[in-house]
């Protein structure tokens, strides 16, 4: 997935694939984890410059909600 992100904003990424608004990360690991012992975060992105990145998670498509 492309995406065009923009210089000086903190971007968070959802990892889990629990997110209802891929790729970005709107929390939904918090209860996952809690009912599954798991350690799911978001990853942050912040650029020094806007850029377009080519993004891919292995657990966008393998975990259910």
């Amino acid at each position: 997935m492309e995406l065009k992100l923009k210089k000086n904003i903190k971007y968070s990424i959802c990892s889990c694939g629990l997110s209802d608004k891929l790729p970005y990360c709107d929390n939904n690991h918090r209860e996952y984890n809690k009912k599954n012992n798991t350690s799911y975060k978001s990853v942050k992105i912040y650029l020094k410059e806007d850029k377009c990145i080519d993004l891919k998670c292995s657990n966008w498509d393998t975990l259910e909600k």
